[in-house]
């Protein structure tokens, strides 16, 4: 039996759906692979086998254009919001 790592290098599950886990790779995995800490992994089970993919968090400069394209068009989204669009 796998015995779940409980110190360095624990992966924390961050969602399940139907037949997809989603869980957050541990710092020290992202430092060594010089992904961005908070990278996510989503492991789906797909042709009797395993499939995974890397869900990268969005760079720090885009996070500002959103947060400043957000802020521009607050009372557009907003509207659109209350139409249920």
């Amino acid at each position: 039996m796998v015995k779940a790592l409980t110190k360095k290098g624990e992966f924390k599950k961050v969602g399940t759906e139907k037949d997809t886990w989603i869980l957050e790779v541990p710092s020290d995995v992202c430092e060594r692979e010089g992904f961005a800490i908070g990278t996510l992994v989503s492991l789906t089970i797909k042709n009797n086998g395993i499939q995974a993919e890397f869900i990268r968090p969005p760079s720090k400069k885009l996070q500002a254009v959103s947060k400043q394209l957000l802020r521009k068009n607050r009372k557009l989204y907003d509207g659109l919001k209350r139409l249920g669009d």
